[in-house]
Parts: C-alpha cells; sequence; structure tokens
C-alpha cells in the first residue's frame, strides 16, 4: 500500500520539475516583452515557493501528504500564466475562477500541514475540531486575497478585481476549492489507524518505505 503511495509522490515531484521548466519559458516571455515587474514580484518568488515543498522533503526526511505539492505548484502557475500570458483577461471570467479552486484548495492543504506539524510537537487537536480551524484559517486567506485584489488593482492599475459579482463568484470557487481540499483530508486522516498519530502522515510512514 506504500509502495503505491511513494509513486504518487515521485509522480507529484516530477509535476513539479516540469512546472520549473515552464516557469523557465515564462521568464522568457516576460523580459521579451518587458514585464519585467511580473518576472521579479510574480515569477521568481513562485519558483522558489514551488521548490520549498520539494526541498524540504529531502532535507528533512519527510512525505508531504498527496496533493500538497502539485496543488501548490498549479496554482503558482496558474497565477504566473494569468499575469504574463494575460490568460486571466483573455479567458475572464473562467481562468480565474479556475485559479481560484485550486489556489483555495492548495491552501487548505497546506493549514492541513501546519496542523500535522503541531501534532509532531505534542500540540494535538481532535479531528472535528482541526477540520473547523482548517476552514476558519482558510476562509480568513481567501478573504484577505480579494482585499488584496483589490489593492493592487488600485497600485498597479490592474484589473484583477471587476466589482461585487466577481468578488462572489470568486468566493464560490473558493468554497469549491475548499471542499476539494477538505475531501483529501479526509482521505488522508481516513487512511490512520486508530492508534496512529496525524503526525504519521507526514514523518514515520516515510521513514518506513
Amino acid at each position: 500500500m506504500y509502495n503505491n503511495n511513494a509513486m504518487k509522490y515521485d509522480a507529484e515531484t516530477t509535476l513539479v520539475y516540469l512546472i520549473c521548466v515552464i516557469f523557465a519559458g515564462y521568464g522568457i516571455q516576460s523580459v521579451l516583452i518587458g514585464d519585467t515587474f511580473r518576472l521579479v514580484a510574480v515569477l521568481l518568488p513562485s519558483v522558489i515557493l514551488t521548490l520549498i515543498p520539494v526541498i524540504a522533503e529531502k532535507r528533512l526526511q519527510i512525505r508531504f501528504p498527496a496533493g500538497v505539492k502539485s496543488l501548490v505548484a498549479l496554482a503558482l502557475l496558474l497565477h504566473v500564466a494569468g499575469g504574463i500570458s494575460r490568460f486571466y483577461w483573455i479567458f475572464a471570467p473562467v481562468y480565474d475562477k479556475l485559479a481560484h479552486v485550486v489556489s483555495a484548495a492548495a491552501v487548505v492543504m497546506l493549514v492541513f500541514v501546519l496542523f500535522i506539524i503541531l501534532d509532531y510537537y505534542n500540540h494535538r487537536v481532535n479531528t472535528p475540531v482541526m477540520f473547523v480551524a482548517i476552514i476558519v484559517i482558510s476562509v480568513f486567506f481567501m478573504l484577505a486575497w480579494e482585499v488584496g485584489e483589490f489593492y493592487i488593482d488600485v497600485l498597479v492599475r490592474t484589473s484583477y478585481n471587476n466589482g461585487p459579482l466577481d468578488t462572489l463568484l470568486d468566493l464560490v470557487s473558493d468554497m469549491i476549492g475548499l471542499i476539494i481540499g477538505l475531501l483529501l483530508i479526509r482521505h488522508h486522516t481516513g487512511s490512520l489507524s486508530e492508534n496512529e498519530s496525524l503526525n504519521v502522515i507526514l514523518f514515520e510512514r516515510h521513514l518506513s518505505e
């Protein structure tokens, strides 16, 4: 059973590397079109954030739950491509809503990892409370992003936010991503035996490979 999980993790790492290659292509494109702002402020941080989980796995001898690395990388790729290739506007509003779904699911999974780490350091939270906390924290980030979109538009004269209806659809998309993330978490927690701690997902199973 664990070998199947290991194959999934390997596939996720391969996907991350492939996305980094695509990032390189967008780096070239951003230079050619003179979009140095997105190159420095969006693309380069996205590459770093995409590689952090892979580096952490190798350095700390851990394995992130399936879905974490791929969702984070895909969310960042959608954001980079949406800005540099103008997909946010060419394929509006569908592209933006897809990006929100993937990003929301990625945020949920990252918050889940935080609770796994807390569990490892003996700050255990029972499962129902953890799910509620994940929802609250994730929704906070989603609302903060909407506020951020508004102020980005004001500061750099972009058009990420197109009014109340756009915000409402963003939040609906976020809720879809939230549900997807929660289902993934339910899958991971459901795979634990009665006596296994949550941190087994991140640490001990890797050591037993």
